[in-house]
């Protein structure tokens, strides 16, 4: 899907960008406590990453906006969350909240996603949009994929050395 730098979600492109984007990293960090020792700090890992923000649906149309946008949040299930300067992940669209409802045609509105990780503790990313530079080749080793992979699940895509098209889904899985 061609977004033009405008976060998506799904099948849903943000008129305008939210105007607040928090992308939350945070790792598991436990604390041992040894009597008579010093405390044993572990790293365990990652959390899953939060996505939170603001934004407005502006002018005479942005009810409607606004409740396509409550659509998707309906649908329910993971997709695909495409974030300006931040790669794609997957994710489900946890809450969606309605702030403000102006009478000069605005519409306020919160949002947050959870990362969904697969058993490996990876982001679990079943496609991606080609930059127009890269070939299977180069996604195979970026994402950890084998190239057998990648050209069975891309059956369209006649070599894996040649650079596929600028906004071409390639399937992962």
């Amino acid at each position: 899907m061609k977004t033009d730098g405008r976060m998506s979600y799904k099948d849903f492109i943000f008129p305008v960008n939210p105007y607040v984007i928090h992308v939350s990293h945070q790792k598991n960090i436990t604390e041992h406590k040894i009597p008579f020792e010093q405390n044993i700090i572990s790293d365990t890992g990652e959390n899953a990453r939060l996505i939170t923000g603001e934004g407005e649906f502006f002018g005479t149309d942005c009810i409607n906006d606004f409740n396509r946008l409550k659509s998707v949040f309906h649908s329910g299930g993971g997709g695909m969350l495409y974030i300006p300067s931040q790669k794609p992940l997957y994710a489900f669209f946890d809450k969606l909240e309605l702030i403000a409802q102006d009478t000069e045609n605005v519409i306020k509105y919160t949002f947050r996603f959870i990362e969904s990780f697969d058993k490996k503790g990876k982001s679990v990313l079943q496609m991606c949009i080609s930059d127009g530079v890269k070939c299977l080749w180069d996604y195979s080793y970026e994402y950890g994929i084998d190239i057998e992979t990648l050209v069975k699940a891309n059956p369209d895509i006649l070599r894996p050395d040649i650079p596929i098209n600028h906004g071409k889904a390639v399937k992962l899985c």
